[in-house]
């Protein structure tokens, strides 16, 4: 892959993983102010716990992204992005487009969903 494109991938992922840590930090002061709004009663508490629960299982999907983001930009900085890691044919690039934190070509992610894994 050419530094330009590599440079573009870095750029995007960055991007993303700004966003989330944004969201993150919106959501954990969200989470902190729940039920701050004067007295509750019991459902209105039951809702706010729920709520609190919903936006940690949010911030949990993000940080698994935040996870795949981190290996993409390593993977950048070691000349690896964009190889599949079970055959280690090169990805499409549109397919990096579409999923800059993808870690198998499409062939290979299909085998690996109909096997279960």
């Amino acid at each position: 892959m050419k530094k330009a494109r590599r440079e573009f991938f870095k750029k995007k992922l960055l991007g993303i993983r700004e966003d989330i840590l944004s969201k993150a930090k919106k959501l954990q002061e969200d989470t902190y102010t729940l039920g701050t709004d004067g007295i509750q009663d019991m459902a209105d508490a039951a809702s706010n716990s729920y709520n609190a629960d919903i936006l940690m299982s949010i911030s949990d999907n993000d940080l698994k992204l935040l996870k795949e983001i981190d290996n993409a930009l390593d993977k950048i900085a070691n000349g690896t992005y964009g190889i599949c890691e079970e055959c280690e044919e090169i990805i499409n690039e549109k397919r990096l487009e579409a999923n800059p934190v993808a870690r198998y070509c499409i062939a290979c992610k299909r085998l690996i969903e109909e096997k279960g894994l």
